[in-house]
């Protein structure tokens, strides 16, 4: 996983607009006792003392809910769980949902995520927040681009990554508008997250991450990988001498999104690449480069394509695993 920066310049204005159109939707609920949709058709036809009571509770705490960080939308989960379990609940499609789960969930992800953030018609929000956290790789792999394609005029294509929803919005659906749990995601791991229950397992935000909070590593399973580029490749499954490991790793992510299985599966020949430069490219010749006047950063660049600042890893897919296994071979 790649650490995102959790200082981010949209989340006033972002805050504002959710926040205002939230509160309007709960004061009706709460004043009405019931919800209806525009068109007239209930949601809900009876509330009860305690589902006003809830209702009362979220709406006073809006914006702290809407701009909470990482900690915060813990101590939330916390709070709601304790005080009103109904809206903390995996519900199973079959299940009977409660009708203050189904009160805030109209009103957060239908009314909210998918009217105003992610809708063709007010999807505008969805894209400055992509462009404003700006990373250019999934954070939860770093294996896939994520990009953004803004239409600039009528018939251009548009395109974003999907928002993940951290702690999942079919769990904690008063979450489903916070901004620090949006998470622009490859589809890969927005699919194989799904609803699994992030805040139960102790799972880490992309925002709560270290910046070493994962490093990788790997191990030899036979020494035929050493002979690369001497003798035969072809004798050899030179993808079976190798195996990625995780030297130091956060276990629960690691688990929860199956990094270690889905990087031996597809990313171990990038290793290989790494242990051939070991060999072409020893210590000397990287000295060599340093006395034509090149930084650290710019040999880096030229042999491995890709950056080497933590501040900079997510702008390229494959450039943690990439950066830790060639740090660890002393090519760098």
């Amino acid at each position: 996983m790649i650490k995102i920066d959790i200082d981010n310049n949209y989340l006033d204005e972002f805050s504002k607009h959710l926040s205002t159109c939230l509160y309007e939707e709960l004061n009706k609920s709460i004043e009405n006792k019931k919800v209806t949709k525009p068109q007239g058709d209930i949601v809900v036809d009876s509330l009860s003392d305690t589902d006003i009571e809830c209702l009362q509770y979220i709406k006073k705490n809006i914006k702290a809910i809407v701009n909470a960080d990482v900690q915060k939308l813990k101590d939330f989960i916390a709070e709601i769980d304790r005080k009103y379990p109904a809206l903390t609940k995996k519900y199973a499609k079959s299940d009977t949902k409660p009708n203050l789960y189904k009160t805030v969930k109209y009103i957060f992800v239908d009314r909210g995520y998918e009217s105003k953030i992610s809708s063709a018609k007010d999807g505008e929000i969805a894209y400055r927040l992509v462009n404003e956290i700006g990373v250019a790789s999934c954070p939860y792999c770093n294996r896939n681009y994520i990009s953004v394609l803004t239409k600039e005029k009528d018939g251009d294509s548009k395109t974003r990554p999907q928002l993940d929803h951290f702690y999942p919005k079919a769990i904690y659906p008063f979450l489903a508008c916070s901004f620090y749990n949006l998470i622009p995601s490859c589809s890969a791991c927005n699919l194989m997250k799904s609803d699994k229950d992030s805040y139960r397992e102790n799972v880490k935000s992309p925002y709560a991450l270290e910046t070493d909070s994962f490093k990788f590593s790997y191990t030899l399973n036979n020494t035929d990988i050493l002979n690369i580029g001497i003798q035969d490749s072809s004798k050899y499954d030179y993808k079976e001498s190798i195996n990625i490991i995780f030297d130091k790793e956060e276990t629960s992510n690691t688990k929860f999104f199956e990094l270690e299985k889905l990087y031996n599966q597809e990313h171990r020949d990038v290793v290989i690449g790494l242990l051939v430069k070991k060999a072409y490219y020893p210590k000397s010749y990287i000295t060599e480069l340093s006395k034509f006047g090149f930084s650290q950063d710019e040999i880096y660049r030229y042999l491995f394509s890709n950056y080497n600042q933590d501040d900079d890893l997510h702008k390229r897919p494959l450039s943690k695993l990439i950066k830790d296994i060639s740090t660890e071979l002393g090519l760098v």
